[in-house]
């Protein structure tokens, strides 16, 4: 079961790496964490023109903050990361997989998780502690051993050993500067070299977590570091000067204009031999050039809402390829159940029905499918189709429940009044200078007025929304837009749980900001989320998925797309929702 300071901690990080990014990560041979299925890398197709002598010129329209594996900035930079320092497992459609830094995915099956017996001490309510008493007693502990490719080799020759790992963990853990730092360190009570090319990290005990791989450490080269330097030093040496592990190096950082990647000595000749990744104010600048052959593949996170009719054109004219792929990022509106008006569901029911959010995800992406029916994601192995309850545009069905309500326009000024004849407002709180988030507002403002609910909107900055003491966390809101992350496991606990509402007393840190509070939920989420049974795991969210989508606290309106842009003959190129789009790079042809 997820204790209060793990399900409080590790949202409001997931939230925090949102907020670095304006809201612009996950691991592949036979086994996963029970619950997700597995994946065998597809095969890189028959390379009929190599590119093994090619500049590969991509397109990119946010240059990265730093190369460094932890950083903040992490997500933004990953698929040029990916270059340097690959991840030791990632995830393709939906499972993980190895990258060749492991040997294999750490599983029951073969053996890499397992259940160990270890001594504890309880405190006087038979609570495990870490503090010495005059109760021990024997528990389970899970383990998870990760064996390390033994030809690996950092870049200026020196072998990477299970030592690099265990120097990133001595560094970062207890670090919450990132949600995945802060996801990392809870998990991972101990973590340490077996041998040369073997680590071991063990959960706490007692602790049956579904996301136990996420407990494997990227590696960074502790020959370069001297005594304990602080995670600021080596944050600071690497960060604009990587020395990584990974098939290129980077050559040169032309800041605002361009980066360059070469092919290391030794690699596959299958890779690109070098990879420049250049840099673009905007999308149409970018698309120009993939139109003109310069780029030869190109990606972007924002809105296409400018270009939709261009794009497409392209697209039928085969003047490029498009692909689209959801992103880990999902937008959704918190309605919190403290507001009286909110407390009937049929006043969420009517929200629901009368936001157009096709439209809306049409207006963005060129396509309705961004639109989501429920907080897991339809690509996500815990989806359960059969127990949504969607709500489609209806803006009649919306009119008769609030109606049925009795809020009505009395006034014949377009906008309803409360029972009581008073004027009917509902504010909507969101970050200010995001520009997906501004649309979102616009076309929910407008749509609300049509059905007769007045919205104001309320854009704060990012500091301001999301402070311990701001409306979220001390539940000072009405509606809220704003977005979290998904993972390849759902989790959910620390979003939907009873216990993580926020309140006095655990200090207003909890992340369940509408309120929303049934017991059957909750109970079927704690379940979820405590339970390493694939069947028991699928039924329990097929449960809290219903019971949510039924009541409602939270509208989901879309999860983000990543675009990719591809010149007309490039072949091999699949974009994952999370897998940065460079983890098969050594397929792509063209």
């Amino acid at each position: 079961m997820l204790d209060l300071g793990l399900m409080l901690m590790k949202l409001r990080f997931s939230l925090a790496l949102l907020l670095c990014f304006s809201l612009i990560g996950c691991s592949i041979e036979g086994g996963a964490p029970a619950g997700q299925p597995t994946v065998q890398v597809p095969t890189p197709l028959p390379t009929t023109n190599p590119a093994t002598s090619n500049l590969w010129t991509l397109g990119l329209t946010e240059e990265p903050v730093d190369l460094y594996p932890y950083s903040y900035a992490f997500r933004g930079a990953a698929p040029l990361i990916e270059l340097l320092y690959p991840a030791p497992l990632t995830v393709v459609a939906e499972a993980y997989t190895t990258t060749g830094v492991l040997e294999r995915v750490p599983s029951f099956e073969n053996g890499d998780v397992q259940y160990i017996t270890t001594t504890v001490n309880l405190d006087a309510n038979g609570v495990i502690t870490t503090t010495q008493t005059e109760t021990i007693t024997s528990v389970r502990q899970l383990t998870v051993t990760y064996r390390w490719n033994k030809n690996l080799q950092w870049e200026d020759g020196q072998p990477l050993t299970a030592a690099d790992s265990v120097f990133a963990y001595n560094l970062l853990r207890g670090s919450a500067s990132t949600a995945q730092l802060a996801t990392q360190s809870d998990l991972t009570a101990d973590y340490v070299a077996i041998d040369q090319y073997t680590t071991r990290a063990y959960l706490p005990p007692e602790r049956d977590d579904p996301n136990y791989l996420v407990t494997v450490w990227t590696p960074l080269p502790a020959h370069l570091f001297e005594g304990q330097p602080s995670a600021k030093e080596v944050s600071d040496r690497l960060a604009q000067s990587p020395v990584g592990y990974g098939p290129y190096t980077l050559k040169a950082w032309t800041a605002g204009t361009q980066l360059e990647f070469v092919r290391r000595e030794g690699q596959t000749e299958q890779l690109p031999s070098t990879i420049i990744a250049r840099l673009y104010p905007d999308i149409a600048m970018m698309r120009d050039d993939v139109l003109s052959g310069r780029v030869d593949v190109a990606w972007t996170e924002g809105s296409l809402e400018q270009l939709a009719l261009d794009l497409k054109t392209d697209v039928q004219s085969k003047t490029l390829q498009l692909l689209q792929a959801p992103n880990p990022i999902w937008e959704h509106i918190d309605m919190n159940l403290a507001v009286v008006a909110l407390q009937d569901i049929r006043m969420r029911q009517a929200i629901a029905h009368g936001f157009d959010r096709e439209a809306i995800s049409t207006t963005l992406y060129g396509t309705p499918k961004a639109v989501l029916h429920s907080w897991l994601a339809a690509e996500s192995w815990a989806f359960d189709p059969t127990t949504v309850v969607s709500y489609t545009f209806d803006p009649a069905l919306s009119r008769q429940l609030l109606d049925e309500m009795n809020y009505r326009d009395t006034n014949d000024d377009g906008l309803r009044e409360r029972p009581d004849g008073t004027p009917f407002q509902l504010t909507l709180t969101t970050s200010a200078q995001t520009p997906i988030r501004q649309r979102l507002s616009e076309q929910f403002v407008s749509d609300m007025q049509a059905i007769g609910i007045d919205i104001k909107v309320e854009a704060l900055s990012t500091t301001d929304l999301y402070s311990q003491q701001g409306p979220l966390f001390g539940r000072r809101f009405e509606l809220a837009l704003f977005g979290w992350l998904r993972s390849v496991d759902p989790d959910g606990a620390v979003l939907w749980s009873c216990a993580a509402i926020p309140n006095q007393i655990n200090g207003y840190s909890g992340d369940n900001f509408t309120g929303w509070c049934m017991d059957t939920a909750d109970r079927a989420i704690r379940t979820a989320t405590s339970s390493l049974d694939p069947a028991v795991r699928k039924a329990a969210y097929s449960e809290q998925q219903q019971i949510f989508t039924r009541e409602l606290p939270v509208l989901p309106v879309i999860t983000r797309q990543t675009t990719v842009l591809l010149a007309p003959n490039v072949r091999g190129v699949q974009p994952q929702p999370l897998a940065p789009i460079t983890w098969n790079v050594g397929a792509w042809q063209r």
